[in-house]
């Protein structure tokens, strides 16, 4: 030798093992007459004794990575030429050897599953016309492969789970979407919808929190288009009337059309009577429309018929902040009408 380092590939080593590559690649380098004897061997590697040494060449042999010769009474190895394969280009009767089969149960893998991709390997090379010194390698590297591939997606189908009525945002998904400014009581409310949307197509995922993320952005980014669209703050009338763009929004939600233009005579009726003004009419209308929804298939919803009467009541009060600065009506009178509107209309 005329340096004390030895490179390999970290490839093969990964294939036939870290000692066989680096003897592999000793012989490689030294065999100056495309022979080299066990003597020399161990006199240059001697961190192996001379049985781990004769070890590794017999695995290298079996590979047909080095071959053997006997000249004169002593054992020389050599490594295998490309005139020494029997053909570089694969043939249709090709088959690995049992050394090859040894090595791919070395790694765990079911010489079963080895079996079932053989006509792959020699279709994929046939069709690349791929030449190589050793087919066994190749194959095994080959097999190696798929059995990984095959381990990801195992490991992905068992992580699928469906929709549960009881599934929540997790904490991390929830940081994401406050801090990017979106309403915490915006979010709760979206909850039950989404649900519903994903139970009901009876579809699975691993990525729940994701889903949620981006369908809490899609409809706070659809939210804030219609409040910030509406006119000054005004009062109820009679004649008010949703905007198509709402109606846009409402598509989304699966609530039919009907049944929303089916809520609005109690919803005008309330505001009339209430005698505030707002500037986020068609908003306002579109939380009284999902919860009223909610009300009504309340049991295909994972929430409780006392927490929605909460947050129907919750979303009918007014902010200071859209309200006019005119004397404002007396709020026990408001409280007392809005008590016989929900007798009156079985809310």
């Amino acid at each position: 030798m005329t340096d004390s380092k030895i490179s390999f590939s970290i490839e093969i080593a990964n294939t036939i093992g870290l000692e066989e590559a680096i003897l592999l690649e000793y012989i490689k380098e030294n065999e100056s007459l495309d022979k080299i004897s066990l003597k020399q061997i161990n006199t240059h590697l001697g961190f192996w004794d001379e049985n781990r040494t004769s070890d590794l060449l017999n695995k290298l042999i079996k590979r047909g990575l080095v071959m053997e010769s006997n000249l004169g009474g002593t054992i020389y190895f050599s490594s295998r030429k490309p005139n020494q394969v029997s053909k570089p280009i694969i043939e249709n009767t090709w088959m690995p050897e049992k050394e090859v089969f040894d090595q791919i149960t070395e790694y765990g893998i079911p010489e079963d599953f080895a079996n079932l991709h053989i006509d792959d390997f020699k279709k994929l090379n046939e069709e690349r016309n791929q030449k190589d010194k050793n087919w066994g390698v190749k194959f095994l590297r080959f097999v190696i492969k798929k059995w990984r591939h095959q381990e990801v997606e195992e490991n992905k189908k068992k992580k699928m789970k469906p929709m549960e009525k009881t599934w929540l945002p997790d904490d991390d998904a929830l940081e994401i979407l406050i801090k990017s400014g979106i309403n915490e009581d915006f979010i709760d409310k979206e909850i039950p919808e989404f649900i519903l949307y994903w139970t009901e197509r009876k579809e699975e995922s691993d990525i729940w929190n994701s889903k949620f993320i981006a369908h809490i952005r899609r409809q706070w980014g659809r939210f804030k288009d219609v409040k910030e669209n509406d006119d000054l703050p005004s009062k109820m009338t009679s004649e008010w009337r949703p905007n198509e763009d709402f109606f846009d929004i409402l598509e989304l939600t699966d609530i039919p059309r009907e049944f929303a233009e089916n809520t609005k005579p109690e919803f005008i009726m309330y505001w009339k009577e209430t005698g505030q003004s707002l500037n986020s009419w068609n908003s306002k209308f579109l939380q009284h429309v999902k919860y009223n929804w909610e009300k009504t298939n309340k049991g295909q919803t994972p929430q409780s018929s006392d927490q929605i009467d909460r947050r129907i009541e919750s979303s009918w009060k007014i902010e200071e902040s859209s309200l006019k600065r005119a004397p404002q009506p007396d709020n026990e009178m408001i409280q007392e009408k809005f008590k016989k509107l929900k007798e009156k209309h079985q809310i």
